[in-house]
């Protein structure tokens, strides 16, 4: 919600970046790696206990993850296979971030599975939608906003490492939220595939 929202603000400062990224000679693609790399540091970071460095970390590979495309649209190299690389890097992130809180906090990891079950239904009808409408934007395919998109998911993840005695209200709302999106997604694409 908060990235589909925020766009017309923070889009100013992405193309500056982007444009300064472009003249250093990065491609969308190794932004997009980058962006998996810092995200996975951000996970070691948690499992180590370094919930600062963990926070920073995560957030600049969610800077990094939103310049990516920035660049692919600005150079006009966008890409089915960057597109593709960009998806799947970004759950990789997810899952380590996750996994990193789940080794460190043993007692949430039935919690923290329910989560990570409903990533993967949220995720399915997101991309199936998206594989199915014949709509368009300025991604590869349609992009269907929800209640939790990558900001939400950010912030959520940045309470459970940095407030761990919160850890299962945090962990139970986002399930709840991600809830919400599918059935929010699913009635978009009850009217958009009929």
């Amino acid at each position: 919600m908060l990235d589909t929202k925020a766009k017309k603000i923070v889009q100013p400062v992405l193309a500056a970046l982007a444009q300064r990224l472009i003249q250093w000679g990065w491609t969308p693609n190794a932004i997009t790696v980058l962006a998996c790399v810092i995200g996975v540091g951000a996970a070691i970071a948690v499992a180590l206990g370094y919930a600062l460095v963990a926070i920073v970390l995560l957030w600049v590979s969610g800077v990094c993850d939103a310049l990516d495309g920035t660049v692919a649209r600005m150079t006009k190299r966008t890409s089915a296979w960057g597109t593709l690389l960009d998806v799947m890097l970004d759950r990789v992130v997810e899952l380590s971030i996750v996994i990193a809180i789940a080794s460190v906090h043993k007692e949430h990891a039935f919690s923290l599975l329910v989560l990570v079950g409903t990533f993967v239904v949220a995720m399915t009808v997101f991309l199936t939608v998206g594989a199915l409408s014949t709509r368009t934007g300025e991604k590869s395919f349609y992009y269907q906003p929800g209640y939790i998109e990558r900001t939400e998911c950010f912030v959520l993840f940045t309470v459970m490492i940095v407030f761990p005695s919160m850890l299962a209200w945090t962990i139970w709302t986002f399930v709840a939220l991600e809830c919400m999106t599918i059935a929010q997604r699913m009635r978009e694409a009850n009217t958009l595939l009929r």
